[in-house]
């Protein structure tokens, strides 16, 4: 056996034999159609129906079973009736008579006897001597011996002998019957054989047959009907008006009420389930759709609503203005008089939206501290205007908050339909464009949508996309422009200006460029290059033997909130070997005036390190001097408005002189950015300014020609004079 199994192939030993496959694919199939009647639907009353009519079909089919047995049966004991009958008479006549000849009247009387077609008499040897037909005398029939062999001679019964099988000839027929005869006068046996005429018998019977077939389908078919009549009223009505309730429960309620059964029981069930699930999605929907702390509707409803304004204002014709309101400042409450303050805010601006309300306008808040409101039926662009003004200077009142007293600004971005669009989505971005503008323009503006703003918006997003491509394939250059020592004219340090040189637009300025990478995101990544790259410059022109000067670079508000700047900062010191010292890091005055002490903590935190801070366009922010004082600020430069006119003989020296003056108060130096002749050099040398920055000095300028500019001046050719004695 095991020589066997190892020249057996792994296949034919894995493969299932054909027994065992047949049953296999057998359940496959019965599973396929169990799934097949599991996944088709068929109503209850189709079921029903299908299960009545099958019933139908098997009393009938059972009543003619019954009918054709019981004919049968009828058939075959008239045919016995008949056939006794000529049996007594024979077996009467056999006991007189003193040869089976003599029985030949007899017969001939019992052939002529209704439903006996033929009688005759046989001897054992099979051969009729006698019969009530003359063609019958002198035929053998075979089967007769053996009848004799099958016969009860006790009884005498006559025996139905199966023609088929064991007669032929005269005797091929179902009614023949063989009779066994004892004639002790004659010292004699015969046979009997009596013909019955079945087809005769039979058409008898058939009308009687037919007459119960026709009763027994009939009231099969009337016992089906109201039996179906029954089932549906009692079970598949109620059901079916379930099945109505669940598909709308608001018409088949009343109905599956009344019901007192247990289907009445289930329908009410049901329709306590039903009304509950509605009453909690009607719930789940209004706060889907509305906001929890106004009470207004919200974003996505307001989408809706503003779509269904649009669908009316498409079929009756006019305007519809859409305008959203943003409150400025909203921060700023927030993180001085707290979220509660702000949320009271909210709902005070939202009752005077609502207030304002004209019947048929749509109020809804779509943002943190913005609003949306359409305006329906509206005759003009002015009206729109006219209207938004309105609710501007409505939510600008001044009220009481508590103990302070408060006046909320807003501004407002306001588009038209049809002429802005048609589609809900394209107007609300519109009238965010027109929103971006207003907050540009400042407070209380409104500001109805241009294609202008469209064509801007498609520019800065070329421009993110263009920026994001060259931050990855590193083309942004840095420019550095000298600041130079008023007193001795030596080089002190130098502003690291980011350059971005377009191939097909040319070097696109800072000033277009560095807001769209502070809305995108990508100033942070732009921060970390300038840091790390210039830090790796000024470590290069330090170990060439060039002066040590400090390195400024600029930082966006979204860099100054970073939790890792100061991380980020010593990371890239450490990476690039310089010392801090030699790092100047440059902020707007306005923006260290945005969340004071979060910012005030950063700049401690990165003057520990050693890195020095100035604040840029000093003058211009209108920071409160109490601030100032805890600001760890290493220098103040003067902003270029105020040096432009500072040598026109007029007052413009005024303001510089002021901030000289403070900064020093206070031990900060000052360096004034712009200075581009030699009277604004002079004149602020005489104001007693540290530093100068500016085209006078020196333009902003690539590493390798700003690397020279350091070679040739003066404190670098001392600087290269002294390391040339020294070796």
């Amino acid at each position: 056996m095991s020589v066997e199994c190892e020249g057996e192939a792994p296949e034919a030993r894995d493969a299932p034999s054909g027994k065992d496959g047949a049953p296999a694919r057998a359940r496959a199939f019965v599973a396929e159609l169990r799934r097949g009647v599991a996944t088709h639907f068929t109503s209850l009353r189709s079921k029903v129906v299908g299960l009545l009519t099958s019933i139908g079909v098997v009393l009938v089919a059972m009543s003619g079973i019954y009918v054709f047995t019981t004919f049968n049966q009828n058939l075959a004991h008239e045919a016995n009736l008949r056939a006794g009958a000529a049996r007594d008479v024979l077996i009467h006549a056999a006991a007189r008579v003193q040869a089976s000849g003599e029985l030949e009247p007899i017969l001939s009387a019992i052939g002529n006897a209704p439903y006996i077609a033929e009688a005759a008499i046989a001897g054992r040897d099979g051969r009729i001597v006698a019969s009530s037909h003359a063609a019958w005398n002198g035929r053998s029939i075979a089967p007769v011996a053996s009848a004799f062999a099958d016969m009860d001679a006790d009884t005498r019964r006559p025996i139905a002998i199966d023609t088929q099988r064991q007669l032929t000839g005269a005797g091929a027929y179902g009614g023949d019957y063989a009779i066994w005869l004892d004639l002790p006068q004659a010292g004699e046996q015969a046979v009997a054989i009596i013909r019955v005429d079945m087809e005769r018998l039979a058409a008898r019977l058939t009308t009687k047959a037919w007459n119960t077939m026709t009763w027994l389908t009939i009231t099969a078919i009337l016992a089906i009907l109201t039996i179906s009549m029954l089932v549906h009223r009692i079970v598949v009505a109620p059901i079916e008006a379930l099945r109505d309730f669940a598909r709308d429960y608001r018409r088949g309620a009343a109905e599956t009420a009344q019901h007192g059964d247990e289907i009445g029981i289930v329908a009410q069930a049901l329709a306590a389930s039903v009304q509950a699930a509605a009453d909690s999605e009607a719930r789940l929907t209004n706060i889907a759709s509305t906001d929890g702390l106004t009470g207004l509707g919200n974003r996505s409803s307001f989408k809706v609503q503003f779509a269904g304004a649009l669908a009316e204002a498409e079929r009756r014709g006019g305007l519809v203005g859409m305008m959203i309101l943003n409150l400025g400042g909203f921060k700023d409450v927030n993180d001085t008089l707290g979220h509660d303050a702000g949320d009271l805010v909210l709902q005070r601006t939202a009752d005077i939206l609502m207030g304002c309300r004209r019947e048929g306008d749509i109020v809804a808040r779509i943002g943190g501290d913005e609003f949306g409101v359409v305006f329906n039926g509206i005759k003009s662009a002015d009206e729109a205007l006219e209207m938004a003004s309105r609710l501007v200077r409505a939510v600008g009142a001044p009220f009481r908050l508590g103990a302070q007293e408060l006046q909320q600004a807003s501004c407002v971005g306001m588009t038209l339909f049809p002429q802005d669009g048609r589609d809900a989505d394209v107007l609300i971005k519109n009238a965010d464009l027109a929103l971006s503008r207003a907050k540009q323009e400042g407070a209380g503006a409104c500001v109805l949508y241009r294609h202008e703003l469209h064509l801007r918006a498609i520019e800065r997003n070329q421009i993110e996309r263009d920026l994001r491509a060259a931050v990855a394939r590193q083309e942004l250059k840095l420019y550095y422009q000298p600041k130079v020592d008023v007193a001795t004219g030596k080089i002190t340090g130098a502003e690291a200006l980011i350059r971005w040189p377009h191939e097909e637009r040319g070097f696109i300025p800072p000033s277009v460029f560095i807001p769209v990478a502070e809305r995108s995101g990508l100033v942070v990544d732009l921060t970390r290059w300038v840091l790390d790259e210039a830090c790796r410059q000024n470590r290069q022109w330090q170990d060439d033997g060039l002066p040590r000067i400090t390195v400024a670079v600029n930082v966006s508000a979204i860099d100054l909130r970073r939790a890792d700047l100061t991380d980020t900062i010593a990371n890239t010191l450490i990476a690039r070997g310089l010392s801090p010292q030699y790092l100047e890091l440059e902020v707007t005055e306005s923006m260290v005036m945005e969340d004071v002490d979060t910012v005030i903590g950063t700049l401690r935190r990165l003057r520990s390190l050693g890195i020095g801070i100035g604040i840029d366009d000093f003058g211009t922010g209108y920071s409160s001097l109490a601030y100032l004082k805890r600001f760890p600020v290493k220098r103040l430069k003067i902003d270029r408005s105020f040096v432009s006119d500072i040598a026109d003989g007029r007052e413009g020296h005024i303001i510089p002189k002021v901030i000289i003056d403070l900064a020093h108060a206070l031990g900060v130096s000052v360096v004034a950015e712009g200075v581009e002749s030699a009277d604004q050099f002079d004149k602020l040398r005489e104001l007693g300014c540290d530093e100068v920055q500016g085209y006078f000095m020196g333009r902003p300028m690539p590493p390798a020609e700003f690397e020279v500019f350091l070679r040739n001046s003066p404190a670098g050719a001392r600087r290269i004079a002294a390391s040339g004695t020294a070796a």
